[in-house]
This record gives C-alpha cells, sequence and structure tokens, in this order.
C-alpha cells in the first residue's frame, strides 16, 4: 500500500473513464498513489435536474465506500472532482474529519461552502451554465482560491467544435496534475 491516496468523485454524467478523471488517474498512479474511482452516477434514480438531489442520493453509497479506508494510513489525500463530485468530495472530506487536497472541476453551488483558501485549486469553462463563471470567480478571488478558467468551454471543459482546443486543455490538466 502507498502513503498517498487519490479519489475520483465523478459527475452525474461524468463517470471517472472520462478525460479529466481518467488521466488525473493515470498520472497520480505513476505517482504512486492508491487510487479510489467511485460510481455512483450509474446508479442515480433522481431528477438528473435536481443536483441537490443526486448529491443527497450518491451520500449513502460514498460513505459506505470510503468508511472502508483506514484515512490514517495516508501522509496525502488528494480529492478531484467534477461536478456534483465537488459537493461530495468537500462534505465527505468534513464527514470523515481528513485533510485532503482537492481539484474542484466544474464544481456546482453546492461545493462553495467546501472550497477553502489553501487546500485546493478550482477549474471551470466560461461558459459553464451549471453555475455561472463570474460567480465563481468572484468567490474565488473572495476566498483567495487559485481558478483556472477556460475560454469557450462551459461545464463539460470541451470545445463543441474544435477538438484541438479540446486537447490543449487536457495537456494543461495533465501538467496540473504533474505539479498539484
Amino acid at each position: 500500500m502507498a502513503n498517498k491516496l487519490l479519489i475520483e468523485f465523478p459527475g452525474r454524467n461524468y463517470s471517472c473513464d472520462k478525460p479529466i478523471l481518467y488521466y488525473a488517474g493515470k498520472v497520480f498512479e505513476k505517482r504512486g498513489y492508491d487510487i479510489v474511482r467511485l460510481g455512483y452516477n450509474f446508479n442515480l434514480k433522481g431528477d438528473k435536474n435536481d443536483i441537490a438531489g443526486l448529491i443527497e442520493e450518491a451520500k449513502g453509497y460514498v460513505e459506505k465506500v470510503l468508511g472502508r479506508i483506514d484515512f490514517d494510513a495516508y501522509e496525502d489525500i488528494v480529492f478531484i472532482s467534477k461536478s456534483m463530485g465537488t459537493a461530495l468530495a468537500g462534505y465527505f472530506e468534513d464527514f470523515f474529519k481528513i485533510k485532503a487536497r482537492h481539484i474542484f472541476f466544474t464544481p456546482v453551488k453546492e461545493s462553495l461552502a467546501y472550497m477553502k483558501r489553501g487546500k485546493c485549486i478550482v477549474v471551470a469553462g466560461k461558459e459553464d451554465s451549471i453555475l455561472d463563471a463570474r460567480k465563481l470567480k468572484i468567490y474565488c478571488v473572495e476566498q483567495d482560491i487559485p481558478l483556472k478558467q477556460f475560454e469557450e468551454v462551459g461545464h463539460s471543459l470541451e470545445h463543441s467544435e474544435d477538438m484541438n482546443k479540446t486537447f490543449a486543455i487536457l495537456m494543461v490538466l495533465i501538467r496540473l496534475y504533474k505539479e498539484f
């Protein structure tokens, strides 16, 4: 067992097999981290537009999985989360009373209370329809939280018409994983 742990918290329509989380796992695995990839998004039955309801629905599954982990065995714990997973990551850091570093991808409003200076970085698209980019920027500035916002992309962090721009974003993210 490694003394470092990465836990991936996916979004409602964004599994750990999709590029942002998939490559995070690859990079952190090469850095010697144990990896836990959560899979609650496949079992959600609630209204896909009720993010708060989906977060509540996923908590039981996440608590069972994370409850099996001896967090005291790890010197470094990283949570990488996407969309609704950002609220779950913050909630469970508090719930289990652990200290984790976070990369919050395209956070939802329910995650803002968990984003803390010195413990996280936030990444989002300037065209995000889930959490207004301007509001997110103001919050991050007020809280002194590093924020990386990409032009011309929304909540998926993918450019709808130019795959090269999407790959360029992914390359920036891979560098971020290596330096985090």
